[in-house]
């Protein structure tokens, strides 16, 4: 199946949908309790790190360092599990990306209800590494299902696709004068609706961490559960594996 023009929703709208919402629920309850610092958005956290050094924070730092850590060790172990699993299907190999995922994001909610709040030293470490490293997984499964300009940790690069379609449609319309409605196409759509749902689930951790702190953690864990589920819903077959792999 052609996921990226199909005019209806797909397995893969479904779980991206949720990985993008995990997304954005995680970044904003780290960086409002994690003492400013990205799990999921490593631009801003690499921005954050050079800050830190920049004004000497040595702490503001270890922060972003323990961030860039947990996610590139998510991404390096989710890479390694999604090519061991090559022989099996698209679906198998999905759930056991977002379901390690669901694991880490399990342990950190469960770290976060028995904390102390404010949350620092060693455990504040412990919840900064987990939560980036079910990201670094994610980001992976994102890449497997392999949607054009649709990532779920990485959400500049989908805005400017979308811009230059919009952009390109614009100057059609001036030349032509008459409406292009080109950019509306499914890919299209489909990224703008991203940018929407990690939107969401920012606004929503936002939302708790004013109202009910303790539960900013579940969000993101029901969102790559939900993920998990639509996962199975992949029909692709294995890939192929070279002999001697």
């Amino acid at each position: 199946m052609d996921h990226a023009n199909a005019t209806f929703l797909t397995a893969a709208d479904l779980t991206l949908a949720a990985l993008a919402f995990a997304s954005g629920s995680a970044d904003i309850f780290a960086f409002l309790k994690f003492h400013d610092v990205f799990t999921s958005a490593m631009t801003g956290n690499t921005a954050l790190l050079g800050l830190a050094l920049g004004q000497g924070h040595v702490l503001a730092a270890q922060r972003s360092l323990a961030a860039l850590l947990g996610y590139c060790s998510g991404s390096v172990a989710g890479t390694i599990l999604n090519d061991a699993a090559a022989r099996f299907r698209r679906a198998l190999r999905l759930r056991l990306l977002i379901g390690t995922e669901a694991a880490f994001l399990a342990a950190v909610l469960v770290l976060w209800a028995v904390a102390r709040h404010p949350v620092f030293g060693p455990h504040l470490y412990v919840l900064i590494v987990a939560g980036a490293f079910a990201m670094g997984m994610q980001s992976i499964a994102a890449k497997e299902i392999n949607l054009p300009g649709i990532n779920t940790v990485v959400v500049t690069n989908t805005l400017t696709l979308v811009m230059s379609a919009v952009g390109a449609a614009l100057r059609r319309s001036l030349r032509h004068r008459r409406p292009d409605l080109s950019p509306f196409t499914p890919i299209t759509l489909r990224q703008s609706g991203m940018l929407g749902v990690y939107l969401a689930g920012a606004a929503l951790s936002g939302f708790l961490a004013e109202s009910l702190s303790r539960a900013i953690a579940i969000p993101a864990l029901a969102a790559a559960l939900l993920a998990f589920a639509t996962a199975g819903r992949f029909r692709d077959r294995p890939r192929a594996v070279l002999p001697g792999a």
